[in-house]
């Protein structure tokens, strides 16, 4: 009977939906090196564990060749790969650790060996598939099982390095989990047998030992009168025992094997001699009446070495072991058959996370297409067959039709109901799908962003039916208008449209449409009657229950005004926005405008589309003297753009390459921010505007610019800004920044990172000594990011002639015009290209690097020095050592700014935070140990503190940040010296500090265990509550690591006891003993672990004491509220010569006098993000606030003009005409949300400093 849904439904919509397309939570992308070889142009199919591990056994993967290329290899005999592989465990190789496992296995009838290294990213263990969260529907955010998907083979001379007599490796093969959260990998390696078959035939050569017995018994009657048959039977008996003694044994306790022995005359004799000197037994040799009475002796190996004393692959001891394996398996196969192994395929089942099917040999299907295609088994549950299904769909996407096809016969051969139903309506929609020509994004971010405005998958909706969904979506909830512009954002980004494009961005400026407008306050687009609008949107605004609600329906009443030019409709929102206390963009600037200018305070900077991140970065460089200086000055050091010189140009340690766009850029930029520069000093108002030209021209890289400008020269864009080579504006835009309550300004979506926002460039140099050096900067943005090409001056000092060329090349101008012309015209996504204002500094750096002309370049590098990296780099070394080597190796990198990192639990000092990127490391896994210290460092140091986890999530943990900083403990020195061995003994008293707090921090205060104990643990489980069971639940499931269990030896002379499994229940039983003192054992280890980390950190400080010789003092700090993909940025800045802090938050600046009262606030959250250090002794030298200019007093005459009264206004208020206290009342009605701060402000409320 078939199954019956609801398609309206929560669940059962899934069925209504193809792979991929219905509405869900945000998945994460976790991403390994090996998984980053799954590509979209790299069409492979993947299959469930099951199947994979059925196709291991049977010699016959779908997708990988092993077998194919096994068999040409081994090209005598083909029938080793025509059986079922039967696995067992191998020796003591085999281990577990947080991270990875490795199982040792060899068939027990070819003898081939198999390696399974599994591994996964212990920071994302819990975005492992896990069969727990199965259910039906699967949803597309579930993911029960692995998923796994062959990403190639190890190469040819990659397998011959590693291969050798001890592991002689055949092949090496990858496969990972496609699951998108999954980080699960299994790297298989197949390794030939280790006996040679000459020595098997030896071993089994029963009736050439029987002969040789009945010689002995002729020729030496009396020795061999007590020999027994049974010897012509042992000698993979013996063999195993001597091995077995091998392995046991130290050079001390090392036993001999006489050559003249009967057992071994017997069943081995001269014949076995080249076995045993393959096997590297010391050989002695006697000669005595023409018999040799010398002896073999094994050769002890080293102890174990590996992860939790695991034998490591291709060592003496894994050869020795892998060999002994070989012989128990032929004692396995031959006449005297002991207890049979213990195969490990359970093991393999449990491991990958699924189950053995059963019968599976015998089902008519398992080979057949359908089952290959969907990578599962006859008789798996619907469940495993959905979830191959919906990763086959995003690995195959051109074999879909394929795919469903073979989803319904696989429907058909279970009889199952519900996945019949689910097969019939998959092969539905997919009949029906059409796609759209102008979408090429299908991914997550684009199903989400459908999903939030109400839109199904897949996205083929043209450009009026999206911006219809937008306009309902803000008429619905007008306070989420920045999430449903950033959404639209994303639609268009991810579009190769350009009309749909244009269409999207046209919606996304926070200045309206007309019909948006009316949309939002719900006016028909026919009524031109200003009066519906005003009671439409007092009605709404009545009704909004948020600020931010009636903040919207406001700028869309504003809106409605600007368009139909009415002045009615204008006034009305001037009353209502004081009525409610709200300001919008043009109303902010109509209040503070009669507000008196305080020009002892700088000039704040309006906010114009989620820019307070670089509105911070703009005020902080504006102290730095270096950089006015270049900025001012930039006729003196300006980069001509003569096509020579551009080529000529290096850029960073990694003497990076710029092409011409590049340059036009950074000389608009320079000259954007010298405008910038000049307003801030002479500006009469409280806060100026910044360009949309100048934040085009750090947030966009250059290609977006130029790909962009054919399409964007014609779309406004909204802003006032004068095309170039104008002049700044003479006026003033009206500024777009609310009050600091409702600067939660930057909000994203979640939007990839492009390849050039690594934390660090790969290129690496080469010096004059032979070491390394790389250019190591945090993230750098796409301005430069471009190949390194070699440097070919000869000369130490460059000065390049800044006077400009004229542009005759045809090609040149073209590229200058269609740079400016996108520079003035393209659109930003409103902050969601840039989510780390350290990447907007970066692209800043980069900007005015690219600007200007080298003064010097560094003889033995080639780097091109000038003032902008004299500044700001850093140059760090990073030393690396194995294990066994007695020297460091050093690779130097020039960084922007140097990494904090926090605390993963509770606050932690700046000092602590650093050390975890200075601090020597030691990589077990690797047997390597590496450590960074500082070099060379600059005037002006900027120290990043990396919130960013790899879970996805903001550290949030305070960081205690220090007026003063010192880095003597961080810098370079000698490995000789007193000094370094004084910062290594420092490392280890660091390390066990740590190891203490994180002791310490997982401690409860009461634990419940505690009451278990003292009950004696008759307590039941129940009683623990559902997290203890969870807990054993989820625990990983333990198996047999240790040695195989193969109760055999050979009954040589001396005898081994041999310890066979008992039950745990066998034995006598024995009452508990009694539990006493549990909370007073449990509070005196807590208080001698507080104790032993007191002193530790006593110590430390004691040492440290003296390393104070390098100063620097903190200048700036810029601090972020909010998650990682959203918040606000502000920064607080020193004014050394004023003794003063200022807080700079968009349009509004402050003042603190106090300093322990800033560092305080600063060191008690998580809203400190990027530090700015300035070296104490040069500090007036780098960092100074300049002063505003004092404008003359300007007399201003009132108009008095005359209009008709407001409609639904008090009597008396006219059109035209504000009431002439409207300022004073807008003033008196300000409701004060939190606490004032102290000193003075720039604007006439004082919202506070935590705003």
């Amino acid at each position: 009977m078939a199954a019956h849904y609801d398609f309206t439904s929560d669940s059962d919509n899934l069925y209504a939906t193809l792979p991929g397309s219905s509405a869900m939570e945000f998945v994460p992308q976790n991403m390994t090196p090996m998984k980053s070889n799954l590509s979209p142009e790299r069409e492979v199919a993947g299959c469930h564990p099951t199947r994979w591990i059925y196709e291991l056994l049977n010699n016959d993967f779908t997708v990988c060749d092993l077998f194919e290329r096994a068999r040409q290899l081994t090209p005598d005999d083909s029938r080793l790969w025509e059986h079922t592989h039967r696995l067992v465990m191998n020796g003591n190789q085999s281990f577990m650790d947080r991270s990875s496992k490795l199982i040792s296995a060899l068939c027990l009838d070819c003898h081939f060996h198999f390696v399974f290294k599994m591994k996964w990213d212990e920071n994302h263990s819990y975005s492992l598939c896990n069969s727990t969260s199965a259910c039906w529907p699967l949803p597309d955010d579930r993911f029960p099982w692995h998923h796994l998907v062959w990403v190639g083979s190890d190469t040819d001379a990659s397998i011959a390095q590693d291969n050798s007599k001890y592991y002689p490796l055949l092949a090496r093969e990858n496969f990972v989990c496609s699951a998108p959260p999954c980080t699960f990998q299994v790297t298989l390696e197949v390794s030939q047998p280790r006996m040679a078959r000459e020595w098997t035939q030896i071993l089994l050569d029963y009736e050439g030992n029987r002969k040789q017995l009945e010689i002995e018994r002729l020729e030496n009657p009396e020795r061999f009168e007590d020999a027994k048959d049974e010897w012509t039977l042992q000698a993979p008996l013996n063999l195993n025992t001597y091995l077995k003694n091998q392995l046991e044994s130290t050079p001390e306790t090392t036993r001999s094997i006489s050559k003249r022995n009967k057992r071994f005359c017997v069943t081995f004799g001269t014949r076995s001699f080249p076995m045993f000197r393959g096997l590297e037994f010391d050989e002695k040799i006697e000669m005595s009446n023409s018999y040799d009475d010398g002896s073999f002796t094994p050769s002890p190996p080293s102890p174990p070495e590996g992860p939790n004393n695991s034998t490591e692959l291709g060592t003496y001891r894994a050869y020795i072991e892998d060999v002994r394996a070989e012989v128990q398996s032929l004692i396995h196969r031959g006449t005297r058959q002991p207890e049979p192994p213990s195969f490990m395929t359970d093991v393999l089942y449990a491991d990958l996370g699924c189950v053995e099917v059963t019968g599976v040999d015998i089902a008519p299907y398992v080979k057949t297409e359908r089952y290959k295609l969907l990578g599962v088994l006859p008789g798996q549950s619907r469940e495993i067959v959905t979830s191959a299904y919906r990763r086959q769909w995003d690995l195959m996407p051109s074999r879909r039709r394929d795919l469903v096809m073979s989803l319904m016969a696989i429907a058909h051969d279970s009889q199952d109901d519900y996945l019949s139903d689910y097969a019939i309506a998959q092969s539905s929609l997919f009949e029906s799908q059409e796609q759209a020509p102008h979408i090429i994004d299908e991914d997550n971010e684009i199903l989400q962003s459908l999903a939030y405005l109400g839109l199904k998958p897949p996205n083929r909706h043209g450009a009026d039916d999206v911006i219809q969904a937008f306009r309902q979506k803000l008429a619905k909830a007008p306070g989420e208008a920045s999430t449903a512009r950033n959404v639209l954002m994303t639609l268009a980004q991810g579009s190769n449209d350009d009309m749909y494009q244009a269409k999207l961005l046209m919606e996304t400026d926070t200045k309206m449409s007309l019909d948006t407008a009316r949309a939002i306050l719900g006016v028909d687009s026919g009524s031109d009657d200003g009066v519906v609008a005003v009671q439409a949107a007092r009605d709404k605004v009545l009704a909004a229950k948020t600020r931010e609600e009636k903040e919207v329906l406001l700028d869309a009443l504003d809106s409605i005004a600007e368009h139909t030019s009415s002045h009615v409709v204008k006034h009305s929102v001037m009353e209502l926005r004081h009525a409610y206390g709200t300001y919008g963009a043009g109303a902010m600037t109509d209040k503070n405008k009669n507000c008196p200018v305080d020009f002892t305070l700088p000039v704040g900077l309006d906010n114009i589309g989620n820019t307070c991140y670089l509105n911070s970065l703009l005020q902080y460089l504006y102290t730095v003297e270096p950089v006015r200086e270049v900025v001012l000055g930039f006729d003196e050091y300006a980069l001509g753009l003569n096509d020579d010189y551009i080529e000529k140009r290096r850029i960073g340690g990694n003497k990076m390459q710029m092409d011409r766009g590049e340059a036009v850029v950074a000389r608009a930029f320079a000259q954007e921010l010298a405008k910038l520069f000049q307003t801030l000093k002479t500006s009469d108002k409280s806060a100026t505007r910044p360009s949309q030209r100048l934040a085009n021209a750090v947030l966009l890289s250059t290609h977006t610019l130029l790909s962009s400008a054919k399409n964007q020269a014609d779309v406004k864009d909204g802003s006032d800004v004068p095309p170039p080579p104008g002049p700044p504006p003479k006026t003033q835009v009206e500024s777009e920044a609310d009050d600091d309550t409702a600067a939660t300004d930057v909000t994203m979506l979640d939007t990839p990172a492009t390849d050039t926002d690594s934390i660090s460039s790969s290129q690496t140099l080469i010096d004059a000594d032979g070491v390394a050096i790389t250019s190591k900067g945090p993230k750098r943005t796409a301005v430069l990011d471009v190949a390194v090409s070699e440097t070919k001056s000869e000369e130490q000092t460059a000065h390049v002639e800044a006077k400009d060329t004229n542009m005759s090349d045809t090609e040149s101008s073209d590229v200058d015009q269609k740079v400016l012309t996108a520079l003035e015209h393209q659109k930003r996504s409103s902050g969601t290209d840039q989510q780390d204002v350290e990447e907007v500094m970066g692209s800043i750096i980069n900007r005015l690097q690219a600007a200007i002309r080298p003064s010097s370049i560094d003889e033995s590098t080639g780097i091109q020095l000038e003032k902008i990296m004299e500044t700001f780099f850093v140059t760090t070394v990073n030393y690396t050592k194995k294990f066994d080597d007695s020297k460091y190796q050093q690779e130097i990198s020039f960084d922007r700014a140097l990494t904090a990192f926090p605390a993963p639990e509770g606050p932690c000092s700046l000092y602590d935070a650093l050390g975890r990127n200075f601090d020597q490391q030691i990589l077990a896994e690797s047997k390597l140990s590496r450590y960074t210290a500082i070099k060379t460092l600059p005037p002006i140091l900027h120290i990043l503190i990396q919130r960013t986890q790899s879970t996805g999530s903001k550290n949030g943990n305070a960081v205690v940040i220090p007026e003063t900083l010192y880095l003597d403990r961080y810098m370079d020195k000698n490995h000789s010296s007193p000094a370094f061995k004084s910062r290594v003994e420092d490392w280890v008293i660091t390390d066990r500090i740590a190891d203490i707090k994180s002791q310490l921090a997982k401690i409860e205060s009461n634990p419940p265990y505690l009451g278990l104990l003292e009950s004696g643990g008759q307590q039941s489980k129940e009683t623990l509550g559902a997290g203890a069971i969870d807990a054993d639940l989820e625990a990983p499931v333990e198996i047999g690591l240790g040695e195989e269990n193969w109760d055999f030896d050979g009954p040589v002379d001396d005898d081994f006891v041999l310890i066979s499994n008992q039950s745990k229940d066998a034995g006598v039983s024995w009452p508990p003993l009694p539990i006493r003192d549990v909370r007073e054992t449990h509070e005196s280890i807590l208080q001698m672990m507080q104790d032993e980390l007191k002193m530790h950190q006593d110590n430390l400080s004691t040492r440290l004491e003296g390393e104070k010789e390098i100063a620097y003092r903190l200048h700036a700090v810029i601090c972020h509220r909010g998650h990682l993909t959203s918040g606000h940025y502000w920064v607080w800045i020193r004014d050394f010569q004023d003794g003063v802090w200022r807080w700079y938050n968009d349009a509004d600046v402050k003042e603190n006098k106090d300093t322990e009262e800033v560092l305080k606030t600063l060191s008690n959250g998580g809203e400190p993000y990027f530090l700015c250090y300035v070296r104490d002794e040069d500090k007036d030298k780098y960092v100074s606030v300049p002063k505003r200019d004092v404008p003359e007093p300007v007399q201003v005459e009132e108009p008095a003009p005359a209009a008709p009264e407001l409609p639904g206004s008090p009597p008396g208020l006219v059109a035209d005409e504000a009431p002439a206290d409207i300022d004073e009342r807008m003033d008196d009605d300000l409701v004060e949300i939190e606490a004032p701060v102290k000193d003075r402000t720039s604007g006439c409320e004082e919202p506070s400093l935590l705003d």
